[in-house]
């Protein structure tokens, strides 16, 4: 069996925003999905190639299905062994654009690509919804 995943779901985007949706229901044996994939975010803005992201707002849900764990993570994806970038856990709302967002990887290993992660420890039939808000900037 595998984790039900929607998405990622563009709900917005222009050259220099966009803005995802993505819906997973654990099976209970985790799961690595692509959320922001920088192969897919052209920008204009800087220069027409892939585009990182840096991370904005966010909006996340992590409920239990049957009353056992329930988190998940946001990760930069890299070849040396992917990093997080923010643990999500509860129901909330960030907003860093005050500083200026959560910045994208700039290590030599990532591709730019964050991921969503949805651990092992999960129970089956946990809902993990998030909708986050990204910044297009700098190339991969």
């Amino acid at each position: 069996m595998a984790d039900t995943v929607t998405g990622p779901e563009v709900l917005q985007e222009n050259d220099k925003r966009v803005t995802l949706k993505i819906v997973v229901e654990s099976d209970g044996s985790g799961s690595t999905t692509v959320f922001f994939d920088a192969s897919e975010r052209h920008s204009p803005t800087v220069g027409g190639v892939d585009s990182r992201g840096a991370l904005q707002r966010i909006w996340f849900a992590c409920d239990t299905g049957d009353g056992g764990d329930s988190h998940a993570r946001l990760d930069f994806e890299d070849s040396d062994g992917d990093r997080p970038l923010l643990g999500l856990v509860g129901t909330g709302y960030w907003d860093f654009r005050e500083f200026g967002g959560l910045p994208p990887s700039t290590d030599a290993n990532t591709n730019g690509d964050i991921n969503i992660v949805i651990p092992s420890q999960a129970d089956d039939g946990n809902m993990y919804t998030v909708v986050a808000e990204f910044v297009k900037t700098g190339t991969v």
